[in-house]
């Protein structure tokens, strides 16, 4: 799986970057996502594979909140996990 600059989600372009510091309430994050400016962090500093199953748990926010689905974080996680797996898995599902 590779990393874009940019991942279309319905209508809207949610541009990729990497960052330093990313932190919510004190703590620090993985990654974050900001709907309005339509932007996806990603914290420089993790290892590689957390930034790609990181990058699939802030789709899967994407996703809840453009089609109004509802999920609670704990479910994001879960699912996250499952497809970042199920990708690592199965590579040929999503080769071109």
């Amino acid at each position: 799986m590779k990393i874009p600059g940019k991942i279309k989600v319905l209508y809207k372009e949610y541009t990729v970057e990497e960052t330093a510091n990313l932190h919510d309430n004190g703590g620090d994050l993985y990654g974050q996502i900001h709907y309005l400016p339509e932007k996806i962090f990603l914290n420089v500093d993790a290892k590689e594979e957390q930034k790609k199953s990181t990058l699939l748990h802030e789709l899967i926010h994407a996703m809840d909140e453009i089609y109004s689905i509802g999920l609670k974080e704990k479910q994001v996680e879960k699912l996250g996990n499952a497809f970042y797996m199920l990708q690592k898995d199965n590579p040929e599902l999503f080769e071109k």
